[in-house]
Order: C-alpha cells, then structure tokens, then sequence
C-alpha cells in the first residue's frame, strides 16, 4: 500500500510538473520526498520516521513559501526580453564574455526544435535540408557591412533559428503531416524579405552613433553641422582598437556611424569629435548623445571639453541596453534638478593635474568629446548585468531618499508608541487589582471584533479637523493608544511572571510604576521583541493609512511610493521586482535577526493564564 501511495504521489507531481514548471517542481521534489518517506515506513523506527516527515515538511514547506521571492528575486535580475517568453525562463541569462563588438549572440533564440506533429525520423532527414533553406533565402538579404567583424558560422547558426522560430509560429498543425516536398514548400512560401530584417535586430549586437544635439537653456535641441558625416567628426584616438564605419543614409541628418572595437588584447578603446557650439557658452545648458549599446557591459566614460575646462559625468555608465537610446549629459552649474530617472547625467568638472589640464581642449566657438569604452572583468559584467534594475529603480524615483526617511520615522516612532502604551495598559490588566478590569477588558477585546474600514471614515474627519491632513502625524500617533491584540498579548506573558518578585519589590520601597519599569519590562524582553516585530512589519507595509492621509510625494512611505513607482514603471517588471526587492529585503533581515526572540515571544505568552 505504501509503494502504491508513492507511486501515486510521483505521478501527480511529475504532472504539475509539467504543467506549471518551476512551481511544478517545486511539488515533484515535495513528491520525491514522500515517496522516499513512505518508501521507508516498513525499514525505519517510528522516532526516525516522525524526524524525517517533520524535517521534510520543514523543507517543502520554506520551499514552497519561499518561491515568491525566490520568483521576484530572478525576475529582478532579467532583461524585459527574458520575462515574457514561453517556455519560462527562470534562470536569468548570463551576459557573454564580449571583447569584440559587434558580435551575433544567441541569448535571446530559443533552440531549433523538432514541432510535436513532425515524426521524429522524418525530422532526423529533414533537418540539413530546412536548415539549409533558410540559410539560402538569408545569405543574400545580409550585407556585407552586416557580416563584417563577426564570426560566419554563430551568424548563420543565429539567423537560421531565428528564422525558424519565426516561420514556424503561424504555420498549421496539418503542414507537417504532410509529405516533405510539401513540408518544405509550405516553409519557403513564408519566407518573404522582411523576415531577415525582423530577426536581425535580435541576434546582433554593436554599438552605433548618430549626430550630436546641444540644447540650451530653453530646451531648444540644436543639430551639430549636420551637413559633414558622421565620420567626418568622429575619429578614433591613435593606437586606439576602434573602427568607425558609416552606415549609407539618404541625408545627413540620418546618417549612422557603427563602431567596431577590440578589447582582447587592451583595457579601452576610444574616439573623439570636435563640433562648433551653435548657441553661445552662456546659453550652452545640455548636449545629447543618440547612441545605441551592445549589452557587453562595458563602461562607456563620457569626456566633454570646452574653454580649457574638462567635464565628466558623475555617475558611472555602462553599454548595457541594445536599443537606440538618447543620453543626456547637461551642467550642474546651469542646472542641478536630479533628472536621472529621465536618462540626463549631470557634468562637473574633472579633477586634473598641471599636466593634464595644459593638453585640454580650448577652441572658442568649439567643444570636444571624447568616448571611451573601459573594458570590464567577466565579475564586473556579471555584477553590473545583475545590478542594472537595482541601479535604474532606485535612479527613477526622484524621492527615492524621502521615501526611506519616512519609512524607518515611522516604524520607529510607532514601534516606542506600541511598547511603551501597550506594555503600560497590558500592565494595568495583568498585575493591578481595580474595579471593572475585566468587564474593561472583555470590552478591549470586543474592539479586536471591529473592522478598521467602520471607522476609518470618522478617524479621519477627526484627523483633519486637527489640521494633520497631509502630515505623518496620523500615521504614527494612534500607535501611542495601544493595540488590543498586543496588550492582550502582553498581558498574556504578564500573568506567568511569578507574584513573589513583584511582592519583594514592593517590599523594598517600589512603587507600581518602578515594578513595571524595573521587574517587569526587563522580564518582558521576548514578548516586546515579537509585538516589535508584527509592528515593524505592519508599519513597512501599511498602504492604506499613507494612501488616505498623505498628498505630498516628499512624505510618501517605502510602500505608497512603490505603488507610485508601479503606475509610472508597471510595463517594465524588472524595475518593479527590483524595487519590490528592496522593499522587502529589510523585513526578510529583521525575521532571521529577531526570530529568536520572536518564536519565544509568541511561544511564551500562552503558558499562564
């Protein structure tokens, strides 16, 4: 019987294992462990027995509990081309070790499959010639600038499963019943021009420019002598392993220069271009650099020269997006607004020696850029590729520091409001002797029975008519009014303190309020840690209160402000995890430092009373 409940316990994991992978096997682990469990029901004791189940519900259950975060945590971590894939990804991609760019990658192909309708001998035969199908219709529609640089059989392995990939999807299940000429009829018919041009993009990556824009102090972009190419102004720097190459264009002000760099065998490479300030100095407020990256994560360490004075942004940047994106470098000087979150980096000057501010460029009516690409350790990628929605969640919230602030205010101020009130009332209740206690404390009970949305409409009229509308105030203040259900707690762990200590203080002079702060406080250390706890948590994540109370963004807590993060940023659901994150890790901190204290305190409060 037990062998058969095993059997019956591997089968249904394995299907919800292969229905809802990762959660699924999470359950075929759970399942794997009751059938070894019940497996050794007939050769183990009863006590060995009882230790492994228990220890193995342990382990399934913080399994299973722990996959949300574990979920969240890899979610943070992702590209947003690795979130929405099917089959899921949960193992976020490692990024490539790249030192030559451009490059073909694979990261985001799923394998040249065999469809389920296809016969797997007739696959066996039929795979060289698809393969070779689809490299005959791409061949041609690739160019030679395309195929300069990169290595000739990752390309054709890269174009061929992208092709697939991409005729496959539509075609019908009945196609590949079919007789292999038709099968192969049915594959070509689909392959039209713009199939080659929509895979491209997702297997190549490399770094591109295109004309510099200065934007005064109106915010009016003005082109640098867009008439010259972009290889007129761009140069690389002698010695430098960097090519430019210019991309045919039907005007220059579309014109695109591709940079082709190699870092094997040196630690940077970089290029300059010197443009005339179409607007005068005074007036000169941003410049913005339309620049597409190639995910090698590299660090791309900006220059901008002018007057003899040199500016490097204060942040560190890396080549970590594929996409065409506009950097804004503007002067701290002429505007100091914290606008990270809208992709503008602030410039100050550089710190230079004697020596290198003499070789600093002085044109007047001209300014000088140079880019350098600072080749990063494979550590140094993988922490940047990791770290990337961390830096760009915390960057994009303009409050991010108010958001802190108030956050730990509050909890700390209504943490010392719940100890110090409930402790003080649950005191009354536990140890003195006065008329009407317990019909008063049936009644604080009774309160635990009320939900909170009766009277959040009068406490909140209350709170206005206080004038505290829009102040943190109300959020922290009831706390010093107790808590039914912490001063029932504490009244709990009160009442199993023995009589006799509170009896020899009093003997030796101690008034009621000296045994509570002197006798029983000090007694209470588990039981306040745990009401520290459920407090610390409810506070961090208290939504509603912020939400009703407060209207200033500089006073919104961690919780309303990821909610404010989530309207702005809700399609990008790395940046969202990613604040999630960083949300939760101080609670998850907490727990593992406090759960001594917490496990005792709750373990406690019961044994008396």
């Amino acid at each position: 019987m037990a062998q058969l409940m095993a059997l019956a316990v591997m089968a249904v994991a394995v299907l919800v294992g292969d229905f809802a992978h990762g959660i699924g096997v999470l359950i075929y682990v759970a399942g794997l462990f009751a059938a070894f469990s019940l497996a050794c029901a007939w050769a183990l004791p009863m006590a060995w027995l009882s230790r492994l189940l228990a220890t193995g519900a342990l382990v399934i259950g913080s399994l299973l509990f722990s996959f949300p975060f574990v979920w969240m945590l890899s979610t943070s971590f992702k590209y947003p081309e690795e979130i929405f894939v099917y089959p899921p990804r949960w193992v976020p991609v490692i990024p490539e070790p790249v030192r030559q760019s451009p490059y073909i990658t694979l990261e985001e192909l799923s394998p040249m499959v065999r469809p389920e309708a296809l016969a797997v001998s007739r696959w066996d035969e039929m795979e060289p010639e698809l393969r070779a199908l689809l490299w005959r219709h791409a061949e041609p529609r690739i160019t030679a600038q395309q195929m300069e640089g990169v290595e000739a059989a990752m390309l054709r392995e890269a174009v061929v499963t992208g092709l697939w990939t991409s005729v496959t999807a539509g075609l019908p299940t009945a196609t590949w019943e079919g007789e292999a000429e038709s099968i192969l009829q049915a594959v070509e018919g689909r392959l039209d021009d713009d199939r080659v041009g929509d895979v491209w993009p997702t297997i190549h990556r490399g770094v591109a420019l295109r004309n510099v824009m200065v934007r005064d102090e109106q915010l009016l972009d003005h082109p640098l002598d867009a008439e010259r190419s972009l290889l007129d102004h761009w140069q690389a720097e002698a010695g430098s392993p960097l090519r430019l190459m210019h991309e045919p264009s039907e005007s220059p002000q579309d014109a695109v220069a591709h940079l082709a760099y190699d870092l094997s065998e040196t630690d940077e490479a970089t290029m300059v271009a010197d443009f005339p300030l179409p607007v005068a100095m005074e007036e000169w407020l941003a410049v913005t650099l339309p620049i597409r990256q190639d995910r090698s994560w590299h660090r791309l360490r900006v220059e901008l020269e002018v007057n003899g004075r040199r500016y490097v942004p204060q942040d560190r940047l890396f080549l970590g997006q594929r996409r065409w994106q506009e950097i804004t470098f503007k002067f701290k000087h002429m505007d100091d607004r914290d606008e990270r979150d809208l992709g503008v980096w602030q410039l100050v000057p550089a710190q230079l020696s004697s020596a290198e501010a003499g070789e600093v460029f002085n044109q007047p009516g001209h300014f000088r850029m140079r880019l350098h690409i600072e080749r990063s350790s494979r550590l140094g990628q993988l922490w940047h590729k990791y770290t990337d929605n961390y830096r760009q969640a915390f960057l994009s919230t303009p409050y991010r520091w108010h958001y802190v602030f108030n956050s730990f205010y509050l909890v700390v101020l209504t943490i010392i409001g719940q100890i110090f009130a409930c402790s003080l009332v649950a005191y009354s209740f536990a140890r003195l002797h006065w008329p009407g206690r317990d019909v008063l404390f049936v009644v604080l009970l009774a309160t635990m029975m009320l939900p909170p949305q009766v009277t959040m409409i009068p406490v909140f009229m209350i709170f206005r008519g206080l004038g505290w509308y829009n102040t943190l105030i109300p959020l922290w203040i009831p706390s010093f009014l107790g808590t039914a259900f912490f001063i029932f707690l504490l009244r709990q762990f009160m009442k199993a303190i023995p009589a006799e200590l509170e009896d020899a203080a009093r003997i030796d002079g101690c008034g009621y309020f000296g045994i509570y702060w002197r006798i029983i406080l000090p007694l209470m250390k588990p039981a306040l840690a745990a009401v520290g706890i459920f407090t610390f948590m409810n506070t961090w994540n208290e939504f509603m209160g912020p939400l009703i109370y407060l209207n200033d963004q500089r006073l919104y807590p961690l919780a309303l402000g990821l909610f404010d993060f989530r309207t702005e940023h809700g399609g990008d659901f790395g940046l969202l995890m990613a604040a999630s994150t960083l949300m939760t890790l101080p609670v998850v901190a907490l727990f593992f430092m406090a759960q001594r204290y917490f496990i005792q305190g709750i373990t406690l409060t019961g044994i008396k009373g």
